[in-house]
């Protein structure tokens, strides 16, 4: 939010009575009037977003208080101040609010004010159902500076205000015995609208706090932002070159095992130019001899695959020889299953031989050999 375009409200007491305004623009006030047309006097649609909005309530409705606590580090001065003034009122404490200054020196009393929740809840209410989200609340006494003798009066949203070093209050609340016969000096209607303004970037007491504090988006940090994409790319870069890496170990590796394979292969098989040439050469005469990894695989592939059309056989062993040859036990209790597995192996185009016995239960064993 900027003070170099600002709305200013002065609440007033009687909800009958008219709201008035102040526009300041660069710190200086434009123009001013009364009632809730603020917008069409003015002459805009809206207000620009970054403008701030500091809302005056009427002094009759905040009590403001003073009191010291010298013996106590700032922070718990202000609570304990904050939390005596809620004792003191003339309502619960969990109907009352209050809103604690900034001060940091122990020795200088604590300025706290004290409004009911339901004035707060009113004023806020008002302000946005005019479209209005005030960035600070200040009592309509502080914006009279206290003289160093005396009183200071001076009218404020259409109500008579007094200000003394250690009490603000309406003039018609004024007991004669506080005031005595202190000397009154009427402050000018410039003057006042002149803290305002000052209040706009420094409030004296800003009552927008605790449950009442604006909540304000955070915006973006694009340095931030930045940072968190530099670091990201170089995290992600350094997870390509590891990749990268990987993968050219993995391919120098492989390439390195090729080399000792093809060495290795170019003893037997002299021709030999790369590995994928030496490997089916290599497998082409295993098969031719009966052995190699296909010579035992497609026949038990085929035998596993034949057996799925014959539930009731069993495969009890299943072995390889030296030369290729694969031997398996089949058991059922019908000799036909077997004789299904048999047929459907030949019709592969392997050569089979089987020879038949019985087990002690009385099922039917087929010893059998497969060649591709």
């Amino acid at each position: 939010m900027s003070s170099r375009d600002a709305l200013i409200l002065f609440l007033p007491e009687a909800a009958e009575l008219p709201v008035r305004w102040m526009r300041v623009i660069d710190g200086a006030l434009v123009q001013s009037g009364e009632g809730a047309n603020w917008l069409a006097a003015c002459g805009i649609a809206a207000l620009p977003e970054q403008a701030r909005v500091l809302l005056v309530p009427p002094a009759a409705l905040v009590t403001l208080h003073w009191m010291a606590y010298p013996d106590l580090p700032p922070r718990q001065g202000r609570a304990a101040a904050r939390l005596a003034v809620l004792a003191s009122g003339l309502l619960p404490a969990d109907q009352l609010f209050a809103a604690v200054d900034e001060n940091d020196d122990p020795s200088a009393p604590h300025l706290i004010a004290l409004a009911s929740r339901t004035d707060m809840q009113h004023w806020m209410l008002w302000a946005q159902n005019h479209g209005l989200d005030p960035d600070i609340i200040v009592p309509a006494p502080l914006l009279i500076e206290a003289p160093e003798q005396g009183l200071g009066r001076a009218m404020i949203g259409g109500t008579a205000v007094l200000r003394g070093e250690n009490m603000a209050l309406p003039e018609d609340m004024a007991l004669p015995e506080l005031i005595a016969d202190a000397p009154v000096i009427d402050v000018t209607t410039g003057m006042v609208e002149g803290r305002a303004i000052a209040a706009l970037d420094r409030p004296p007491l800003d009552m927008r706090q605790g449950d009442f504090a604006k909540r304000v988006r955070p915006a973006l940090d694009h340095r931030a932002l930045q940072r968190i994409a530099v670091w990201t790319g170089m995290i992600l870069f350094l997870l390509l070159a590891t990749a990268l890496i990987w993968l050219a170990r993995q391919h120098s590796e492989a390439n390195r095992l090729d080399r000792e394979s093809l060495a290795l292969a170019q003893e037997v098989l002299p021709n030999a130019s790369d590995a994928a040439q030496a490997q089916i050469e290599m497998e082409g005469r295993l098969a031719a001899r009966g052995a190699g990894g296909r010579a035992f695989t497609a026949p038990v592939a085929a035998l596993l695959s034949a057996m799925q059309d014959a539930p009731g056989v069993a495969l009890t062993t299943l072995s390889r020889d030296a030369d290729g040859m694969v031997r398996a036990t089949l058991a059922s209790a019908k000799a036909e299953d077997i004789n299904i597995v048999l047929l459907a192996l030949q019709a592969a185009g392997f050569t089979i031989t089987a020879t038949s016995s019985q087990d002690p239960g009385g099922r039917t064993l087929a010893e059998v050999t497969v060649r591709a």
